[in-house]
């Protein structure tokens, strides 16, 4: 779950989003994921849906983890002026072990834009977060991030999150 505040007003709420995502590492580094998030705008009845397939790679470099990812997507919306379109996307993200229970995500940034630019959907995004492994499968996220939308900030967001190893 993610409240994107007003870039230059952190007080007032922009939206709120809900996301799922799965993701399965094999014992060669390579990543498999699947996610989906909506997309609530505040203070109207539009809405936005982004359902995306994606492939990575993961390496351990002991003091930290580099994961890099590339995907594609569709993204759904539903307003005034209906239109639907896919996109791709690229992230790079470092985390470094704090202790036993606290992952520190130093940053994480991603390029995402629609194959047919004129869609306005060039979106990137940094964030940073923590994540505290309650237990060896169980984690609580924390993440502030900032968003732009073709060069002009877009939202700043704080994504609360939980994971869970199979």
């Amino acid at each position: 779950m993610t409240t994107e505040r007003v870039p230059d007003d952190f007080s007032d709420t922009k939206g709120t989003d809900w996301g799922l995502g799965i993701a399965h590492t094999f014992d060669n580094h390579f990543i498999l994921a699947a996610n989906g998030k909506y997309y609530d705008t505040a203070r109207t009845t539009d809405y936005k849906v982004n359902v995306d397939a994606s492939v990575g790679y993961t390496h351990n470099f002991g003091a930290f983890a580099l994961t890099g990812m590339a995907g594609i997507g569709q993204h759904f919306i539903e307003s005034d002026n209906l239109s639907n379109f896919p996109y791709y996307f690229f992230s790079v993200a470092a985390d470094i072990p704090i202790t036993k229970q606290f992952t520190w995500t130093a940053f994480k940034v991603r390029y995402r834009n629609a194959f047919d630019t004129a869609n306005d959907y060039n979106t990137p995004e940094v964030a940073t977060g923590i994540s505290y492994w309650a237990t060896d499968h169980t984690a609580i996220t924390l993440f502030i991030e900032r968003d732009w939308t073709d060069g002009e900030p877009a939202y700043n967001g704080i994504e609360l999150g939980f994971k869970h190893k199979f």
